[in-house]
C-alpha cells in the first residue's frame, strides 16, 4: 500500500483535516472519564497521528503516551506538543507500562484486518490499570464502495486537490484510494486497506474478551461513529 500523505506530507494531512472536531472528541472522553469517577492521569492513544487530540489531553492535565506507525505523523506531532511518542502498529504495542485509559479515536479500528480485531483488543485491554477504561470508535465505513469525492483545500503554500474513495476488495475489506495534487504540483497516490466492521461483530469481540461495554452515537453532534467505551468486568 502506497501511503505517502502519513510518510512525506503530514502537514498536509493536517490541512485536509483543519475542520475535524478535535475539541468535541476531547471533552466526550474527559467527561466519560468524570461519569465513571476515574481521576485519570495516564493515557495511551493508540494512531495518535499528528498529535492534534494527543495536545488537547496534555492541556487536559493527562500524562499521554502517543504510538503510531508513521514516523512521518509522529515527528509533526513531537513538534506540537511535550508527550511521551513512539512508534508501533496494533495488534502489538510497544508503549510501557498500564493506563487509567486508553484510547483510539477516529476509526483507527477500521485500519485492521478482519482476524486482528480481536488480538488488537486484548492487547489494548492488557494495558488497563484496575477499573481503566479503553474507548474507541468504529467508523461507517460503505461496505459497497462509493464513488470518489472531491476536496479542494488551502493551505499556507496554496491550493490541493484530492480525489478519494473506497472500492470493496472482494474479501470482505475496503482500499481506500486517493490522488492528491500538492500546492507545489507534486502528485501521489495513497492507498490502504480498510475494514468495515459491524458493531455486532465489535460488541461480540468485547465480550469474549471479558470486558463489558456501552455504546454511543458519536462523540458528539455531528458525529457518525459509534463509539464503545469499555471496561473489565
Amino acid at each position: 500500500m502506497a501511503e505517502h500523505l502519513y510518510t512525506e506530507h503530514p502537514a498536509l494531512y493536517d490541512a485536509i483535516q483543519s475542520e475535524w472536531d478535535y475539541d468535541r472528541d476531547v471533552s466526550f472522553v474527559l467527561e466519560t472519564l468524570d461519569r465513571y469517577g476515574i481521576a485519570a492521569d495516564q493515557m495511551l492513544e493508540v494512531g495518535c497521528g499528528t498529535g492534534e487530540h494527543t495536545c488537547r489531553f496534555k492541556r487536559a492535565g493527562l500524562d499521554v503516551t502517543g504510538i503510531d506507525k508513521y514516523d512521518g505523523m509522529l515527528d509533526l506531532a513531537r513538534s506540537k506538543c511535550d508527550a511521551d511518542f513512539h512508534k508501533a502498529s496494533l495488534p502489538d504495542t510497544s508503549a510501557p507500562g498500564m493506563y487509567d485509559v486508553v484510547v483510539a479515536i477516529r476509526g483507527v479500528i477500521n485500519h485492521l484486518q478482519p482476524d486482528a480485531l480481536a488480538p488488537t483488543i486484548e492487547t489494548l485491554a492488557d494495558r488497563l490499570r484496575n477499573n481503566g477504561l479503553l474507548i474507541f470508535d468504529n467508523s461507517p465505513l460503505p461496505t459497497e464502495g462509493n464513488e470518489p469525492a472531491l476536496d479542494v483545500g488551502t493551505t499556507r503554500e496554496g491550493q490541493y486537490v484530492r480525489v478519494a474513495h473506497h472500492v470493496p476488495t472482494g474479501s470482505g475489506t475496503l482500499e481506500w484510494r486517493a490522488v492528491t495534487y500538492t500546492p507545489t504540483g507534486e502528485c501521489f497516490v495513497n492507498s490502504r486497506e480498510m475494514t468495515p466492521f459491524d458493531d455486532a461483530t465489535i460488541g461480540a469481540t468485547l465480550e469474549t474478551s471479558g470486558l463489558g461495554f456501552e455504546i454511543h452515537e458519536g462523540y458528539g453532534t455531528g458525529d457518525s461513529r459509534t463509539v464503545f467505551v469499555a471496561s473489565r468486568n
